[in-house]
């Protein structure tokens, strides 16, 4: 059976997903902001291993 007959379709994407996901990343740009003003650094996981930024 070959994979050419069967075409996956991606679902578009809705206007409230996509505004949604903009929200989210000006909250965690915040949330970054204030971490770093009050601690001095952010913690993070990033490719696998918690690091600080």
């Amino acid at each position: 059976m070959s994979n050419e007959n069967k075409k996956t379709r991606v679902p578009a994407r809705g206007p409230d997903l996509v505004s949604s996901e903009t929200a989210l990343r000006r909250a965690a740009k915040r949330a970054r902001e204030q971490a770093r003003r009050s601690t001095g650094y952010v913690v993070v996981y990033r490719d696998g291993k918690i690091v600080e930024e």
